[in-house]
């Protein structure tokens, strides 16, 4: 790279390093001017100065006798002005008239602020993104209640059925134990009569007392699954 020749090319006579600074105005894109300050340390009046842009020469420029520094004028839209980092570096003439080179500088970045278009878009993006989100996070929420709700609703309606089958099923085997148990009493009760009685059978009424025989229990239809 050139810069780096001529390092090697000053060697021991190279002198102090320049400072490097942008100033305003400061460009807001790539279209706008850039304006790079390279300035010598004090005692270095009337130096010759060459701005770099990645090892490349980009402009030469020579500061008045009295003057320490110059300013680099870098057109916007040009190569240019669209890279970076830029450094800079002066030479001056030593004893005997012989050139004697700086260090040099510290780097330079270029950076460019983001047009308000795009960072409108990106916010808007990053909110419709995030509208989304929670569209559909309060769609799983709904859909998981619905099948709450339901699965609820099918266990209840099964328990009833339950309840009203078994219950059903207890009643009719009451019906017919206590049916057995009548149809019993009659069979005895007509083998016990007398058989020389002249009376006319006929249908023998039911004892009306319930004392002697059992009440049913009651029973409640209402049941916890």
């Amino acid at each position: 790279m050139p810069w780096i020749v001529l390092l090697l090319a000053a060697g021991s006579l190279a002198i102090p390093a320049p400072s490097i600074m942008l100033v305003p105005p400061h460009p807001s894109s790539q279209e706008d001017p850039i304006h790079i300050l390279c300035m010598a340390p004090r005692g270095f009046p009337g130096a010759n100065f060459t701005l770099y842009q990645g090892g490349e020469v980009v402009e030469l420029l020579k500061a008045p006798k009295d003057q320490l520094r110059v300013i680099f004028n870098l057109s916007g839209g040009s190569r240019e002005a669209r890279g970076g980092p830029f450094c800079c570096q002066y030479s001056v003439l030593g004893e005997n008239r012989q050139p004697q080179l700086s260090n040099l500088s510290e780097p330079v970045h270029i950076s460019f602020p983001v047009p308000t278009w795009i960072l409108a878009l990106s916010l808007s993006l990053a909110g419709a993104a995030l509208l989304l989100a929670g569209l559909v996070t309060i769609a799983l929420i709904i859909r998981k209640v619905k099948v709450k709700n339901l699965q609820k609703r099918r266990e209840r309606e099964s328990c009833w059925v339950n309840i009203a089958t078994t219950d059903m099923s207890f009643d009719n085997s009451l019906f017919t134990i206590m049916t057995k148990k009548m149809t019993s009493e009659e069979d005895a009760a007509n083998l016990d009569a007398p058989s020389g009685s002249t009376e006319t059978p006929g249908p023998r009424k039911r004892p009306t007392s319930t004392s002697s025989s059992p009440e049913p229990p009651e029973f409640s239809t209402f049941r916890a699954c």
